[in-house]
């Protein structure tokens, strides 16, 4: 009777824990800590005749880059944002972008640098680390020039090219510098310092680049197909080779995403079913597993001074991880495409932004939509949520509920799980949560 017994309480004990879920299943997450806006630990006061600019490489499927940058460096915190004005001159308008340093602790300007081109030339990296691009003549001729900065303004290195460039600042802070022939795209990677780390040549046009990958154009692929050839930058080999439909530009995810395990990730579209599925592939290009992305639909993001689209379906790499957003669902897997956590945000007032943060952190939430963009001369009070949650599992680590709000959705960007800043056109407020 007593083995009869224990085999019973053993086969009990067993089926309960193989009941157990072996990931954070779907939960209706609702906002329950700071309820009140904290007092402001600054604020700035743009110059007049000038406003606060969204960053036109903000591209939204990246969800990486949030204004204002902080730099956290001792003794040197501070943050970095853009301003533009339109300035007259002979009865004529010029816009005028700048870049904007604060120091961080006490919210007074360190200086204004204006761009030399009639467009936004700056980037920075996530240290705080300031990039442009400038032309200028040398003798009869035009050269090009990246040039970088300093937190105090101060120039501390240039490169000086023969022909056009465009550069991207990569995740670590190395800086990708690209020049183009008629059939090939000449990748050049410096350190934060300036030196020379990589120069590779690749067959086609440069269409993304994250990591130590670049995607190109294959210039020699059927018309009837756009076909995205995704290369190693460190070794010049190839890895996967992508076939879209022709004249295929996807607008709303990258062209590819790394994960940092090495697993590339690559959604593909197909324009007979118009569905779009989600391929993830080892480094040597073998392919590991494949998902259907659900179908994203244009929305709008507001802030006191612009509208800008967004979409309410992407998908996006975290770490070793990739997140897929659906409408106000969010739904995280790991590099062999296992589930690890799925919540879905009912209360939020709209539908929710995604922002990635640098300390393992996502911030996920809205402001309620109901007042129009353009008319916030008297902001009306508003409901705005928002999460701020581990990247790595989705637990949340911090809420934000407001009933009176006076900022839209896009006026505010934050920097880590209790720092967050409002941008309201002509001022810039540092908020801590405590």
């Amino acid at each position: 009777m007593r083995k009869i017994i224990q085999r019973t309480f053993l086969m009990t004990t067993l089926t309960a824990l193989l009941t157990i879920p072996l990931v954070s299943t779907n939960m209706t997450i609702s906002a329950a800590g700071y309820k009140l806006l904290p007092k402001p630990e600054w604020t700035y006061h743009v110059p007049s005749d000038t406003t606060t600019q969204i960053h036109s490489k903000n591209n939204y499927y990246t969800g990486r880059v949030v204004f204002p940058i902080v730099s956290e460096l001792t003794n040197l915190e501070t943050a970095y944002t853009f301003l533009y004005k339109t300035a007259r001159s002979a009865g004529k308008s010029k816009a005028v972008n700048s870049i904007l340093a604060i120091d961080d602790k006490t919210g007074k300007q360190k200086w204004i640098h204006d761009s030399p081109m009639r467009y936004n030339s700056f980037d920075l990296d996530e240290e705080g680390n300031v990039y442009y691009y400038d032309e200028v003549m040398s003798g009869n001729k035009k050269v090009y020039k990246l040039i970088a900065l300093d937190s105090n303004n101060k120039q501390r290195w240039v490169k000086t090219f023969k022909e056009h460039f465009q550069f991207n600042i990569l995740e670590d802070g190395r800086i990708a510098v690209v020049t183009f022939t008629k059939d090939t795209s000449v990748i050049t990677i410096y350190n934060q310092e300036g030196k020379q780390l990589i120069k590779t040549e690749f067959p086609g046009h440069m269409r993304h680049i994250q990591g130590n990958y670049v995607g190109l154009i294959n210039s020699n692929a059927p018309r009837s197909t756009t076909t995205i050839d995704i290369y190693s930058i460190s070794t010049g080999k190839k890895v996967v080779t992508a076939v879209q439909p022709q004249d295929h530009v996807n607008i709303v995810h990258a062209d590819f995403e790394v994960l940092s395990g090495g697993t590339v990730i690559v959604p593909i579209y197909d324009a007979k079913t118009k569905v779009e599925t989600l391929h993830g592939y080892k480094s040597n290009g073998e392919e590991k597993w494949t998902r259907r992305l659900p179908k994203p639909a244009q929305d709008a993001v507001y802030g006191t001074t612009y509208a800008h689209g967004m979409y309410d379906s992407i998908y996006v790499s975290l770490g070793n991880n990739y997140l897929i957003q659906e409408k106000n669902k969010l739904s995280l897997y790991n590099t062999n495409n296992q589930l690890i956590a799925t919540k879905t945000f009912d209360d939020l007032p709209a539908q929710g932004l995604l922002q990635q943060l640098n300390d393992y952190s996502i911030v996920f939430g809205a402001t309620d939509k109901s007042q129009a963009w353009y008319d916030s001369t008297k902001p009306e009070p508003k409901k705005a949520v928002y999460y701020i949650l581990d990247s790595r599992t989705l637990k949340v680590k911090n809420t934000l509920e407001l009933d009176d709000a006076l900022f839209h959705q896009a006026d505010i960007r934050f920097h880590d799980e209790n720092t967050f800043y409002i941008h309201m056109g002509e001022t810039i407020t540092k908020y801590v949560l405590k």
